[in-house]
Order: structure tokens, then sequence, then C-alpha cells
């Protein structure tokens, strides 16, 4: 491999939120423990993009930024290259992360009282956005069977015919769950949507991140008449830049468009993420490549050791993501006990309880990790529940 993912980084000293918050967040933790929950990764960014940060940063002024043609030309061309999705630059918006969006899209879109559908088990800030604008989430609770996630359709019609929702937040590849869902289901998904009048923020970021031999498809791409939608994408999982704060919203509704860049709903980027952003899409596709082939072959690794150490887990390889999400719930614990055994024995995950609903006994592990690193964490793992 022309890259080392096997490379050991200190990242102590950096204000890591990975590295540092684990005690102030996990009472249970001893200091020295392996950080393998929120997603980022523990991998050097390319060196292409550094390289480029490099020299934007030997222009000595980091004054405001635009979001340059360049770099709406540069996402354009990786959405056409890798997904098949033709787009307009004219469309993207930038926003400092996709979380920002969320809260931004609610308070534009909604009004206190109505109700807003995602998924669930979920990613936790679509249930902050929600509540803590004094909206109301509705739940659909994906169905499991024998570690396999898909969408209950019958409870999300019902939902989605509530004259109270207004919005649904879509997450494809679904996080925390890994699903990368199919061109039937993205279609069925859509529709009921827009049938219902119900406004779709699709959130998009692990999309390059899914297993080999499986693509990912955009929901805009299946609907390219449709103005009630908002995809946002970013570089910053699939290229570790999630300091960089920096998402593209794609709006094709030209009074929202406008209105939403006339207000700096979501600021403005940074001199250093734009460079970034052109240098990973335009010169980082077989970085990419391998780090795809070292994640899949860790997953294997993961189902190996659980399957043979841990039997009473349910584990699957998620279709999508860089996480785990693994079943406990065959030993009988409590979901405290899980979380209590794990953590001491010196392993920072995330449980069920950090994904809103439908995820009692589960825990969901980063393996955007060195593979030693990743090893060891499951061995810590394995003691603590055998």
């Amino acid at each position: 491999m022309k890259y080392n993912f096997d490379e050991m980084i200190d990242r102590a000293g950096t204000d890591s939120i990975k590295l540092e918050a684990g005690e102030k967040i996990n009472p249970y933790l001893p200091k020295d423990h392996m950080p393998l929950w929120v997603a980022d990764m523990d991998f050097a960014c390319a060196p292409e993009i550094l390289s480029a940060m490099h020299r934007r940063l030997d222009r000595q002024i980091l004054g405001y930024t635009n979001l340059s043609d360049a770099c709406k030309t540069s996402t354009c061309s990786w959405m056409e290259r890798r997904f098949g999705w033709k787009t307009d630059a004219e469309e993207i918006v930038f926003s400092a992360g996709i979380v920002a969006a969320l809260f931004a899209v609610v308070a534009r879109l909604t009004q206190p009282g109505d109700e807003v559908c995602f998924l669930t088990p979920a990613y936790r800030p679509f249930d902050d956005a929600v509540k803590k604008q004094g909206r109301v989430p509705l739940y659909s609770r994906m169905i499991c069977q024998g570690g396999n996630w898909t969408i209950d359709f019958d409870d999300l019609s019902e939902k989605l015919r509530r004259s109270s929702c207004k919005l649904f937040f879509h997450c494809d590849p679904h996080n925390p769950t890994g699903r990368v869902f199919t061109e039937a289901e993205l279609t069925r998904l859509g529709q009921l949507c827009f049938s219902n009048d119900v406004f779709v923020v699709s959130d998009e970021i692990h999309e390059d991140l899914v297993r080999k031999g499986l693509t990912h498809i955009p929901l805009a791409k299946l609907f390219p008449e449709e103005k009630r939608i908002i995809t946002c994408t970013s570089p910053s999982k699939s290229f570790n830049l999630a300091g960089n704060n920096h998402a593209h919203l794609f709006i094709p509704d030209d009074t929202l468009r406008r209105d939403w860049t006339k207000n700096y709903y979501n600021g403005h980027p940074t001199a250093l993420s734009g460079e970034a952003t052109i240098a990973a899409y335009d010169r980082c596709e077989d970085w990419l490549e391998e780090l795809r082939d070292y994640l899949d072959e860790s997953f294997a690794m993961m189902k190996q050791v659980l399957g043979e150490y841990l039997p009473k887990a349910i584990v699957t390889i998620p279709q999508g993501t860089y996480l785990a999400w693994v079943d406990l719930s065959g030993y009988g614990f409590s979901e405290q006990e899980l979380k209590k055994r794990i953590s001491q024995a010196g392993v920072f995950v995330q449980f069920g309880e950090d994904f809103v609903d439908n995820a009692n006994y589960y825990m969901r592990l980063n393996l955007a990790s060195p593979r030693s690193m990743v090893r060891e964490g499951l061995d810590r793992i394995c003691r603590a529940l055998e």
C-alpha cells in the first residue's frame, strides 16, 4: 500500500476531543483508555491535503474567505465521478458542518410545535436540533432481524401522513446501523415524503465510506426535479477533516438558497478548509480507496474476533461508515453494567443511550484506527464480558 494506515500517531497535546473528553463524559474510564468512540479517524490526512494547506499558509493572511468556484467545481466533479450524480455548482451553499445545517433548517422551515420525523436509532444531533428549538421529534423505529436493519415503511408512512409533520431527516449511509439503502428503498422513502409535502434534509456525510462492492445513491439523484430537499455532504468523514468544519449543502430551491446565503445561516469557510476540500476531491481518490480496503479488512478482523470470543454478541459488518454496531443483549447485563464493564476495561465506546431510541444493549465502536489499536480494544472488550 502507498499509505501507512498502521502508523500510530500521538494526538496528545492537540486538544483532541476524541482523546481528551472521555473522563469528563464517562466516569468509569481509567485515565489511560483507548478512545474508539466519536467519529473521527486516527489516520494521518493524505499528504496532498496537508501540502495544499501548507501552500495556503505560505500566503500569510487568513482573512474572511468565500467558497470558491474551484471548490464548488471539485465537489460537483466528485459527485458525478463517484455516484453518477450530475449536480449544479450554483446550488451549493457552504455550511460550517452538517450539524449546524440541521439546526438552521429546523429554524428556517418549521414552526414551534411542528413535528420532525427520522429513523431510529439515530445520530443524537437530529434529536437535539428538534427538541432544543421547540419542535417535536417523531421516531420511526427501524426493524432489526439477525443484525440486519430495515425501514418499517408502514410505521413511517403513518408518521409522514400527520399534518403536523413538516420535515424528515434522512441519513444514508445510516448512523449508527451502517445501512446503505437500496434504490427501491430510497424511491419509496422519497415518494412518501414528497407526496405528503414533507421537506427532506438528507445527511450523506458517510457517502464515500461504503464497503467495496457497494455504491451509495444520493437521494436527490432519484428525484432530479424535486425542490423540497437539501443534500448535505462533506469531505470531513472521508478524509479525516472534521476539525475544518466544512460542508456543502445542495439546495435546488432558488428562493431558499438565496435566503440561506443572504442571511449567512452557516457562516463562511476558513481559508484552509476550501484548499483541503479541493485537494481531497481532486488528488486523493487513491488514498480513499486504500482507506476503504484497510477498513474492510479491519471489519473482517472484528467479526472474526468477536465471533470467536463473544459468541453471544450479534455482529454484522456494516454496509457503510467506519462504525461497528454490535448487539450485546445476549449477555444478560443491564445497559449500565455493560457500560461499566467495558469502560473499566479501558475502552471508550458509545452505547445505546447515545442514539435516541431503539438502541438498547448496543455499542458503537469506531474502527478508523490502526488495526493493532482496534485489536487491543476488541481484546479488552472480550475479556470484560467473558
